[in-house]
């Protein structure tokens, strides 16, 4: 692509102050997006992106360039979108702020409209710094849905020079379907009570174990820092290792077999008294050896292997000799 002369010069003027500026947002940018469970992607534009940019006649000078250095915060859902303008503005200088749904746009057209964070660098009267606070950058908020398609759609549609209707159309279909997705995500709650049910005892088993032992833990018989993270995939697990256990075929009683689970625990919380479940283990882990020590569990199980602690052991000794387990020593 051939590039007029004047940009170029200007380009490869301000060209040695991009990729210090993007380590440097970027780098205030990580501690946040990893602490959040985020994603962060960033670019530096390059010179052919930019005089195509500017050969859309939409800009007034070089100040108006705001995306020379640009970073997109992938977030879940756009639920997420004002925790990260809230510490983008306890970080950096705002320009100014195009927020979703600002531009004006038709409710039969369906283009990527995400929120654009417009920042500088804060002075900090550091040597040398001044020229990379003069450069304004972009950081685009957008949910894990809106990157897929903008990623997607942007290879298949403007690195080709087969411009159809049907491309764009399709295209915008994409977007459509997205924008749905991400309605339907923050309703979640409100639309799943749309649903009509369908009988799965299994379902119906692990939300009675998560429930069962919630209220355990609600009620003081067990400590509340044993709580799990996920009641749900920890409901899943205890199921799956009554499932697994020699002469219980899966997918069979699996109410029964989440009844025999609660029974246990609750045996186990009864003999102890006012000792408790000891908190060196896991739930899981007191879980396992109240089944064990009930004979609802036996060894060996059918393709599981139990994570048996040294703490385990010493608390409940009838588990040393169970085998096949996970290998701690690998």
């Amino acid at each position: 692509m051939i590039t007029p002369a004047a940009i170029r010069k200007r380009y490869i003027s301000v060209e040695p102050y991009l990729a210090p500026l993007r380590t440097i947002v970027r780098d205030t940018l990580q501690s946040f997006v990893d602490r959040e469970g985020y994603a962060i992607v960033s670019r530096i534009k390059s010179l052919e992106s930019l005089a195509e940019k500017l050969e859309s006649g939409r800009y007034k000078g070089w100040p108006d360039l705001d995306d020379l250095v640009g970073f997109t915060v992938v977030v879940p859902t756009l639920s997420d979108e004002g925790a990260v303008l809230e510490f983008l503005g306890s970080v950096f200088a705002k320009v100014s702020l195009r927020a979703r749904g600002a531009t004006n746009k038709a409710p039969d057209v369906f283009r990527f409209d995400g929120t654009r964070f417009i920042a500088r660098l804060r002075a900090s009267g550091s040597p040398g710094r001044e020229s990379l606070e003069g450069i304004t950058f972009e950081v685009q908020i957008r949910s894990a849905f809106e990157h897929a398609w903008s990623v997607t759609t942007h290879a298949l549609s403007y690195k080709t020079p087969n411009v159809t209707w049907e491309r764009l159309r399709l295209a915008s279909q994409l977007k459509a379907a997205v924008e749905q997705l991400d309605i339907m995500i923050l309703a979640f709650e409100e639309a799943s009570l749309k649903i009509e049910a369908s009988n799965w005892p299994v379902v119906e088993a692990r939300r009675r174990i998560a429930d069962r032992f919630a209220g355990i833990v609600a009620s003081g018989k067990l400590p509340e820092v044993m709580a799990p993270k996920d009641w749900s995939r920890f409901a899943e697990n205890v199921l799956d290792l009554v499932q697994a256990a020699p002469g219980r075929p899966r997918r069979q009683q699996p109410l029964a077999m989440a009844e025999a689970a609660i029974d246990a625990v609750e045996d186990e919380l009864a003999q102890l008294g006012q000792t408790g479940a000891p908190l060196s283990i896991s739930l899981w882990q007191f879980t396992f050896a109240s089944l064990c020590k009930a004979g609802v569990v036996q060894a060996p199980l059918d393709d599981r292997w139990p994570v048996i602690t040294p703490e385990l052991e010493a608390f409940y000794p009838m588990v040393r000799e169970f085998v096949p387990r996970f290998d701690l020593a690998s």
